[in-house]
This record gives C-alpha cells, sequence and structure tokens, in this order.
C-alpha cells in the first residue's frame, strides 16, 4: 500500500512545483525571460508527471483514468489543433510556439490537456485542497514582490517602468493582473470557510491576502483586470448568497472585509479612473487625471489609446479568419498571417512598426489561427468546463449541522460550494480578461486546472490503490525499464532546447554590442544544438555579414567573399524553413546592405528581398520607405518617388519618407512640389524639424 502511493506523492509534490514555480521562475539570460522559462518548466514537469502516472499504471496493472465530461471537448479541441498544425503556414512555429511567446503551440496544448488528466486521475481532495494554499503561497510571494516593485525596489533593473505598471515575476502588467484575479475569489471562499470568522486567524491571513492581492492588481493599472475582478466578485458574491438562502447575515462580514478594503485601497493609492486621497486634498479632482497612463501605450508619451490599436488589430484577425475561414493560417502564426491583411490604419498609430504576434482577444486569435473548428472547440471546452464546475456542486443539501459547521478541518458540503463557486468565478476572470488579451503560460494552467480542481475538490472517495498488487512482476519491471530511457530522452531534449537558448541570447547581446566573431561562435553552437531553428540561421546571418565587411576592409578579400556566401546562404536557409516569417525578409535586407560595402549588386538582392516582403506585408510602410531609398541609390528616380508617394499615402504622419521624397522632388527641379512636402512635415508632423527647415530654405 505505501509503495502504491509513493507514485500518487510524487505526482502530488511535481504538481506542487508546477503550480508553485511556474508564475516564478524567470531567467535574465534566455532569449525572453518569463514566457520561455516558464514554457519550458511546464514542458518538464508534466514529463515527469506524465511519466509517474504511467508507472504507477504499469506497476497496479490497470488503466488509471478519470472519466470526465470534458474529455471528448479536450480531445475535439486537440484534434483541431493537430489539423491545423499540419495545414499551416508555418508548421515549426504551429508546433512550438511563436518563438518569445511559445504559450499556445501544440506541444502546449499537449501539455495542459494531460496536466489536466493526470491531475483529475490522480489528486484526491486532501491533496487538491493543499495544492489551493501552493497556489495561494505562490501568489503571495509574486503580489509582495509587485508592491515593492511599485515602491522602486528594482526600478533600475528592468526598462519599463514597472513602479507605474508593475508586472512582478510575469513579466507584463495585464498578465501579472489576469493571474492574480482568478485566484482573488479562493481568498474569498476562504474567509467564508472559515469557522468563527472575527475570531479566527486564519480568517484574517485570508482577509489580507485578498487584500494583497487587489493591492497589486490596482497597482498594474490593467483596465481587463478590473473588468475581470469585477466579473469574478459578482458571480462569486451572487453564488454564495444564492447558496446561503439569501441570507446576507450568512456572508456579510467577508463581503463587508473585501468590500471596504477594495474602497480604501482604491481611495489610498487612487487608480485612472478616482483620485488618491492626496489628490483629493489637493484639490485634483477625476477630470484632472487624464494624463495617468491607462495601457502599454501611455497618452502622457504620445501614444496611441491602447483600445484604438486593439480594434485596428481585431479588424486584421478578423480578415484573416475570413480568408482562412476552416482551419486558419496555422495554430500560432498570427504574428505572420496579421501582416497580409494589416488595416492601413495600423500605420498611423504610435505603434506602427511593432510586430504584433497576437491578437490581443485569445478567442480572434484562435478564429484567425484555426478557423471556425478551432474556435468551436476551444468555445465547447469552456462552455463544458463551466457546465462541469456547475455540475459538481448539484450535491445534497446540507443539514443543519453541516451548514453550521464549516472549518478547514471539516470540509463538508457548503465549504466545497464555495471552493467551487471561487474557481468558477476565478474562470470567468480568465474568459474577460482574454478576451482583452491573451492567454499566458501561469494564465492558461489556470484555465485548464481550475476545472480540475473543481472534481478532486467534489470527489466524497478518496483516490485509491490496489492493496495487493505491490510488487512489480518482471513483465513490469522490463516495462518501467523501456519507459525509462525514453523520458530521460525527452528530458534532454528539453534542456538542450532551452540551454540553445541561452546561447542564442547571449549571441544576440553580442551582434547588438558589435561582436559578431563572438555572437557567430555562440550561434554556431546552437545550431549545432538545434539545426532546425531557423531563428538561430537568421541570426547568424546578420554576423556573418558583418565579420564579412570586417575582412574586407582589413583587405582579406577570399575570407570576406566566403563569409559573405555564408551571410546569404544561412538567410537562405532561415527563409526557406520558415517562409511566412515577416521578420526574416527584413533581417536578409539588413544583410544585403551591408554586404553592399563588398559588392554594390547586393543591392539588388536587397531590392528583390523588399518587393517579396511587401507581398507578405502590403500595408507596411517601412517597406515601402526602405525600397523607394533603394531605386534611387540604384538610379531609378521615377519609381522611387511613386514608391514614396505609395508610402505617404500609407501613412501621411511618416516624416523620414515626405522628407526623402521632397528632396527627390528637388532633385528633379521640381521645387513647388517639394515645398509643400516640407511645408507638410513642420505643420504636421514635427515643427521643430530642424532638416526640413534647412531644405525648405534652401528651395529658390
Amino acid at each position: 500500500m505505501l509503495f502504491m502511493q509513493k507514485y500518487q506523492k510524487t505526482i502530488f509534490w511535481f504538481f506542487s512545483i508546477l503550480i508553485f514555480l511556474v508564475p516564478l521562475i524567470l531567467w535574465p539570460y534566455t532569449s525572453e525571460v518569463f514566457e520561455f522559462n516558464k514554457m519550458v518548466l511546464v514542458y518538464i514537469l508534466t514529463t515527469l508527471i506524465t511519466a509517474v502516472w504511467i508507472v504507477r499504471m504499469i506497476a497496479e496493472r490497470k488503466i488509471i483514468f478519470r472519466r470526465t465530461i470534458l474529455d471528448i471537448p479536450l480531445l475535439a479541441f486537440t484534434a483541431s489543433q493537430i489539423i491545423s498544425t499540419i495545414l499551416s503556414i508555418d508548421p515549426q512555429t504551429s508546433v512550438f510556439g511563436y518563438y518569445s511567446r511559445f504559450n499556445g503551440g501544440l506541444l502546449s496544448v499537449f501539455c495542459y490537456n494531460l496536466l489536466y488528466w493526470a491531475f483529475v486521475s490522480n489528486i484526491a481532495k486532501k491533496e487538491a485542497r493543499k495544492l489551493i494554499h501552493i497556489f495561494l503561497g505562490s501568489a503571495t510571494i509574486v503580489s509582495i514582490y509587485a508592491v515593492l516593485e511599485h515602491f522602486g525596489i528594482d526600478k533600475k533593473v528592468w526598462v519599463q517602468d514597472v513602479a507605474s505598471r508593475v508586472f512582478s515575476t510575469l513579466g507584463q502588467p495585464n498578465w501579472l493582473a489576469a493571474w492574480i484575479v482568478a485566484l482573488s475569489p479562493i481568498t474569498w471562499a476562504l474567509m467564508l470557510n472559515t469557522d468563527k470568522k472575527l475570531k479566527s486567524v486564519k480568517f484574517w491571513i485570508y482577509s489580507a491576502l485578498s487584500i494583497l492581492f487587489f493591492w497589486t492588481l490596482i497597482f498594474t493599472k490593467s483596465r481587463s483586470g478590473y473588468l475581470g475582478f469585477a466579473a469574478a466578485g459578482f458571480i462569486f458574491w451572487i453564488l454564495a448568497f444564492w447558496k446561503y438562502n439569501f441570507k446576507i447575515k450568512k456572508i456579510l462580514w467577508p463581503l463587508f472585509i473585501v468590500g471596504i478594503s477594495s474602497a480604501l485601497i482604491c481611495l489610498i493609492s487612487g487608480t485612472e479612473y478616482t483620485p488618491s486621497i492626496t489628490q483629493i486634498l489637493h484639490h485634483q479632482l477625476p477630470s484632472d487625471l487624464t494624463q495617468v497612463s491607462v495601457g502599454t501605450t501611455s497618452l502622457e508619451t504620445g501614444g496611441t489609446e491602447s483600445g484604438t490599436i486593439r480594434k485596428i488589430v481585431w479588424k486584421g484577425a478578423i480578415q484573416v479568419f475570413l480568408h482562412y475561414p476552416i482551419f486558419g493560417t496555422g495554430v500560432e502564426t498570427f504574428a505572420y498571417s496579421y501582416y497580409l491583411y494589416r488595416p492601413a490604419e495600423h500605420n498611423l498609430t504610435s505603434e506602427w512598426d511593432f510586430l504584433y504576434n497576437k491578437a490581443h482577444n485569445e478567442y480572434l486569435n484562435f478564429a484567425a489561427n484555426s478557423g471556425t473548428v478551432g474556435i468551436l472547440t476551444y468555445l465547447i471546452v469552456i462552455v463544458f468546463s463551466i457546465l462541469l464546475m456547475l455540475k459538481s456542486n448539484k450535491l445534497q443539501e446540507p443539514n443543519h449541522k453541516q451548514a453550521t459547521n464549516y472549518n478547514l478541518g471539516n470540509w463538508d458540503l457548503l465549504g466545497t460550494w464555495n471552493l467551487k463557486f471561487a474557481l468558477l468565478a476565478g474562470y470567468f476572470s480568465l474568459l474577460v480578461t482574454n478576451f482583452f488579451g491573451f492567454s499566458v503560460v501561469p494564465t492558461q494552467i489556470e484555465l485548464f486546472l481550475f476545472p480540475a480542481f473543481a472534481i478532486a475538490v467534489s470527489l466524497n472517495d478518496e483516490i485509491k490503490t490496489d492493496e495487493k498488487k505491490t510488487k512489480l512482476n518482471y513483465f513490469q519491471t522490463v516495462s518501467i525499464a523501456i519507459l525509462l530511457p525514453f523520458i530521460f530522452y525527452l528530458l534532454f531534449l528539453i534542456c538542450r532546447y532551452w540551454y540553445a537558448d541561452t546561447l542564442y541570447s547571449s549571441a544576440k547581446n553580442y551582434n547588438a554590442a558589435g561582436r559578431p566573431d563572438t555572437a557567430a561562435l555562440y550561434l554556431s553552437q546552437a545550431i549545432n544544438l538545434e539545426p532546425n531553428q531557423p531563428i538561430y540561421r537568421n541570426e547568424i546571418s546578420t554576423s556573418y555579414a558583418n565579420l564579412a565587411v570586417y575582412y574586407y576592409n582589413q583587405k582579406d578579400t577570399e575570407d570576406a567573399t566566403k563569409l559573405a556566401n555564408l551571410a546569404v546562404s544561412e538567410s537562405d536557409s532561415a527563409i526557406n524553413s520558415s517562409p511566412a516569417n515577416v521578420n526574416f525578409p527584413r533581417t536578409r535586407f539588413g544583410v544585403f546592405i551591408t554586404l553592399t560595402a563588398i559588392n554594390p549588386n547586393y543591392l539588388l538582392d536587397a531590392r528583390d528581398t523588399l518587393i517579396a516582403a511587401i507581398a507578405r506585408a502590403p500595408t507596411n510602410a517601412k517597406l515601402y520607405y526602405y525600397l523607394a531609398l533603394v531605386y534611387a541609390r540604384t538610379g531609378q528616380s521615377d519609381l522611387a518617388l511613386s514608391t514614396l508617394q505609395k508610402t505617404i499615402k500609407l501613412k501621411a504622419n511618416y516624416e523620414e519618407a515626405r522628407y526623402a521624397y521632397a528632396l527627390l522632388l528637388i532633385n528633379d527641379k521640381k521645387n513647388q512640389e517639394a515645398k509643400t512636402q516640407l511645408e507638410y512635415i513642420l505643420k504636421y508632423i514635427n515643427p521643430e524639424s530642424s532638416t526640413a527647415k534647412e531644405a525648405l530654405a534652401g528651395i529658390k
């Protein structure tokens, strides 16, 4: 019996590590500090959990799989993702996820499904309760760090103004808000479940956690987080009020403390919409607060309001869906497909040159990437998850003794209801925040495991092992012996994948620092480890191009030629491996421009690269601008002028394009037209433009 229970205990500890560490883990020496390391940890722990689960089945000589109403929806959703990956415009991206995001790729979908099924099949009620507290323990550390961030503990560490909008160990304020809001209702449920309420230390501990989580939310300044919190609060307290037979007295103190503490926090710290008590004392009304940052594109820095940008991106996502309506363009390929249908008005926003790799709406993201089949199966999973959490509440009514004795040592029916209401409320908050953003690793774990928790805490019996089957026979021993090398090899592949990324990260830093020789060495190692990763080859092409110019300047034409050929070859390899990637042509263009120092004919290759890139991103004003400059350098003045006209049509406030257009017009003796362009710059774009003023002064 004890021998068999070790498997379940091991699975429990692996889930404990997953739930506790994933939100906390980050590593500054990988190409992406937060999500990459969290995703790799999920890969590792999913492999370990699944391995122990299989070993347990071998040891007990039976299939251990708890059936739930989510099984068929999850299988249908996974099937849609597999088909979408097979038909993808970039299968590698669909398998692993977009590089720098990672979450959402087919491998991550497999992991989350396996985690759900492993949880419901191996975690009993007692262990689930412990894991809920481990969740809260991790959230406590994350939140304390977030509050300290607000007060400047690491403002010199990050480029972002982290004191203004905290992100703690999750990497982005909206991600932190979504994750912490989903956990907040659990603290309310535990407050309700505490006996003797105000006299209980536990009650005040959970109250303190509720306050801490809300304060963290306020410091994120996440509007989607606020909406998620409002949705979670409404659902939880309405359901609790109903389950307590509409007797407000039963829920009064927890509701009062949550409500009053939230109001006081808003009063002390202020929000984007309400002044703090300090501002009130200084007679600063909410109407005076229009310059408060409300998003990553802050208004005080001249940025476009984030809601405006979202609407434009959503419009593009809908166009992708309409052109690929059945299975989409492929799992996690939005970064490539969006630019085929990117609305031209995106050029007029402050983020006109940003790469959008998500639709900033989880549902539109699925629609664009996986089509009708993908979004429908995803919505079916959501609906059945909600039904699962509601169905598990249909238990017999507790008697008076049960209803009045619901402390943590005696988790009766009423306490279980409260907790499942909390999970349901947290789940709804994720649906809200995902509407205005997208899932990341920590929130995706919540989305898949909250239904699993609801099942586990509803169990009337513990998951049992077979006491008779305690000794492994020959067949079992051999089966486990065959399994273990396979598991170790999977772990090796995951670790190799992670280590290759650290090499790539170092190489990028060396390239940025003007050390292409060292960068090439690191990238060569990364390519040896992961030869099928096109992003490494894309980066090394830049290193080789810069080295080629260096050797050319040293009069070593032979090595310069070899390195130039290598640069082009690696760029070819990257683009052939990922032809839909819109970033690689930009890098390739840069490679050819660099190599023009060796051979001016590379300028023609640069031109062809831009023409091909524009075919993939027909509304990208910068590509047209670069193409016009290439035309100008190759003496094709008419093409340069017509291309700049297209550029200005796409982006009327493009200062550099209008200035280049004016110079070409001056060169063609069209001074009046040039004057019009320069005056437009000074009147509508940049009144302080010294170059425009000089050029205007030079026109007779």
